[in-house]
């Protein structure tokens, strides 16, 4: 037995309509579904936005590092790796495909520890020169938490129950 959402009457769990104000009692429930999923597009428009801006920054970061003459630099290759692999998961999401969600957070994963540890070599770099090295690296660390922040609350998002349901 359940009540009414509007008059608060007794009624079976299966009925649709209260028999006594006629209340539709399954009215919110399909507003909250259509919500969620439109939540769930959301999330994943947003992911192909920024993994395509990623992908340019990557391309960025590899000619900045070519024309230093630095031939051992692989970190922008991981970021656009692992920005591809975000783009897919999200399409797959939009899909409403379940391993869309295994596979963003697989690469989501690869592109947060990249970052960590491109935010801790900033303070190798600059740290050991002078009291203006400390402020470069501050300066690199924190462009970096600006996008790891987003990268890790999107990863949480993606989690929550109200998102993981509608995938298959």
């Amino acid at each position: 037995m359940t009540n009414c959402k509007r008059c608060n009457q007794e009624m079976d769990e299966e009925t649709n309509f209260c028999p006594t104000c006629g209340e539709n009692q399954r009215a919110n429930n399909i507003s909250q579904q259509q919500s969620n999923a439109s939540f769930l597009i959301v999330l994943c428009v947003l992911t192909i936005i920024g993994s395509v801006f990623t992908i340019g920054r990557a391309y960025l970061y590899e000619m900045v590092s070519m024309m230093g003459g630095d031939s051992n630099y692989v970190r922008g290759w991981i970021y656009a790796v692992s920005s591809i692999g975000n783009l897919v998961g999200a399409i797959m999401m939009i899909q409403r495909k379940l391993n869309g969600l295994y596979i963003y957070s697989t690469f989501q994963g690869i592109y947060i520890i990249t970052v960590l540890v491109a935010s801790l070599s900033y303070s190798d770099a600059f740290g050991s020169f002078d009291r203006s090295g400390n402020a470069a690296s501050l300066l690199a660390s924190g462009i970096a938490m600006f996008f790891l922040l987003p990268s890790i609350l999107f990863l949480i998002l993606y989690w929550t129950n109200m998102i993981k349901k509608h995938l298959t």
